[in-house]
């Protein structure tokens, strides 16, 4: 990368400085495809267990005394009530399923930080093509590199700072 007034310092300091910049991009782009993944299983749990809930428990209720008879005698079970009690049982769990589903993807908050992180990934972009092109000096990109590092906060990550750089000692 060749800067018409920028010391070899600072040109050091520009190349480490993209190559962070290219790093976090990278770790934004894990956690926006990970973060999706959950937030569609979710979804999809909600929506399945949902809908077989609903359908355990219409079939007793639309087919009445005729239906749980012919589960008894399916299922292989001498009294008469067993056979609407499992249903019930049945569409309790996956209701159950349904709302705990629901309630980790409303908790977690998976629509705000995947907005988020489509916004941090935009700024890291931009700041990319910034520093590339010279149109920032080592100073004003840090700053902005330092910004895109505080607004990736809410994400999870078990990665160390790194080390002292040529960033930091300039």
């Amino acid at each position: 990368m060749s800067r018409p007034n920028a010391s070899s310092r600072d040109v050091e300091a520009l190349e480490e400085l993209e190559r962070r910049v290219s790093e976090k991009w990278d770790e934004v782009d894990g956690y926006l495809s990970a973060t999706c993944r959950r937030r569609g299983q979710l979804a999809q749990m909600t929506i399945i267990a949902g809908s077989v809930a609903a359908a355990l428990t219409a079939a007793p209720a639309l087919g009445g005394k005729p239906v749980s008879d012919w589960l008894n005698e399916l299922l292989g079970l001498a009294d008469p009530a067993p056979a609407w009690r499992l249903l019930c049982l049945a569409a309790m769990i996956c209701s159950l399923a349904a709302t705990i589903a629901t309630q980790l993807h409303k908790t977690n908050n998976y629509d705000e930080h995947i907005t988020r992180a489509q916004d941090l990934r935009a700024s890291l972009e931009v700041l990319d093509v910034a520093i590339v092109s010279g149109h920032l000096n080592q100073r004003e990109a840090t700053t902005e590199y330092l910004r895109c590092v505080e607004n990736a906060s809410f994400m999870e990550t078990n990665r160390r700072p790194a080390r002292r750089s040529s960033l930091q000692q300039a």
